[in-house]
C-alpha cells in the first residue's frame, strides 16, 4: 500500500511537469495537424536555458520565461521553414531539431549541468510548506491551471478559433480568409513554448538539466494524449485539453507500476513503443467491439 502511495505521488508530481509537454504536443499534432519533432530539442533548450540563467544568478521565474521565449522563437522558426521554405513539416522538425543538439550544448557549455544549491522556481513554496512533495506538486498543478485557463482562453478568441480551423481544413480556412501561414507558425510556437516550459520545471525540479531529456519526447506526448482520449474523452475542447492533462499523470503511473514490478529501466523505452502501440490500436479495438454487438444485437 506504502509502495501504491509512492507512485502515485510520483505520477501526480512528474505526470503534472510533463503534461506542458503533452498540452505543446496536443497543439501541433492534434490542433494544427502537423507532425512536428522539434519537441525532442526544445523541452532540452527550455531546461538548458532555464538552467544555465539560474547558475547566472537570474531569479528562477524569469529564467522560466526565458525559456518560454525561447520555446516560442523555436516554434516559429519550424513553422517558417513549413509554410515560406516550403518544407515537408517532418523534415521541418528535424532541421530545427538537429541544430537545436549544438545550441543546447552551447547554452549549457557539458552535457550534464547541476544547479546545486541555487533557488529554483519550486524553492518558494518549499519555505511555507514543510513536505517536499506538496510544495513540489502544488507549484507545478499552480503553473498547470494557469496554461488551462490561458490556453482555454485563448482557443476561444478569433485568432485562436482561427488556428483550430486551420488544422481542421487548411483549404477551407483559406478560403475564409484566414493566413493559414500565419496560422501554423504561431500554433507551433505556443506548442514550443509550452514544451520549453516543461523542459524549464523538470530542469528545476531534479536540480540539474541533461542532454539526453529529450530522448522519446515524442512518444511521451502522443501516449499521454491518447491515453487521456481513451480514458476521459474529448467531448469539449475544455474537456479535451483536461484529458490530455489528465492522460499525462495516468502514462507516468503506468511506468512507475511498471518499473516498480521489476522492469530494467534500459527496457523502458521498449515498453513506451510497445505502450502507444497498444494505446493507438485501442479506437480500433474498441470500434470493431462495437460493431460486432451491433450485428450481434441485429442477429438476434
Amino acid at each position: 500500500m506504502e509502495q501504491l502511495l509512492y507512485i502515485i505521488q510520483d505520477a501526480i508530481e512528474i505526470g503534472l511537469m510533463w503534461s506542458l509537454l503533452t498540452l505543446g504536443i496536443f497543439i501541433s499534432f492534434r490542433v494544427l495537424n502537423f507532425a512536428d519533432l522539434t519537441a525532442e530539442g526544445s523541452i532540452t533548450l527550455g531546461g538548458a536555458i532555464a538552467a544555465a540563467a539560474i547558475i547566472g544568478n537570474i531569479h528562477p521565474l524569469i529564467a522560466t520565461l526565458m525559456a518560454m521565449i525561447a520555446g516560442f522563437i523555436v516554434g516559429a522558426i519550424t513553422g517558417i521553414l513549413h509554410t515560406k521554405l516550403k518544407i515537408p513539416a517532418i523534415l521541418a522538425g528535424i532541421i530545427t531539431m538537429t541544430g537545436l543538439y549544438s545550441i543546447n550544448l552551447k547554452v549549457m557549455g557539458q552535457a550534464f549541468v547541476s544547479l546545486g544549491d541555487k533557488s529554483t522556481i519550486y524553492s518558494y513554496l518549499r519555505t511555507l510548506i514543510d513536505n517536499q512533495f506538496f510544495s513540489k506538486g502544488l507549484t507545478s498543478l499552480i503553473i498547470v491551471v494557469l496554461m488551462f485557463f490561458v490556453l482555454y482562453w485563448f482557443f476561444g478568441t478569433e485568432i485562436g478559433m482561427s488556428l483550430r480551423a486551420t488544422g481542421m481544413n487548411q483549404k477551407m480556412a483559406s478560403a475564409q480568409g484566414i493566413n493559414t501561414n500565419a496560422m501554423i507558425i504561431l500554433g507551433l510556437a505556443i506548442s514550443n513554448s509550452l514544451i520549453c516550459l516543461s523542459g524549464a520545471l523538470i530542469a528545476q525540479s531534479g536540480k540539474s538539466a541533461n542532454m539526453d531529456v529529450g530522448k522519446g519526447t515524442i512518444v511521451i506526448g502522443l501516449a499521454s494524449i491518447i491515453i487521456g482520449e481513451v480514458i476521459f474523452g474529448k467531448r469539449s475542447f475544455k474537456n479535451w485539453l483536461i484529458s490530455v492533462i489528465l492522460g499525462s499523470i495516468i502514462y507516468q503511473a503506468l511506468v512507475g507500476i511498471a518499473i516498480t514490478l521489476g522492469l530494467d529501466p534500459n527496457d523502458l523505452k521498449l515498453l513506451q513503443a510497445i505502450l502507444i502501440a497498444i494505446i493507438l490500436s485501442l479506437p480500433l479495438i474498441q470500434k470493431k467491439y462495437q460493431k460486432k454487438g451491433l450485428v450481434n444485437a441485429q442477429v438476434n
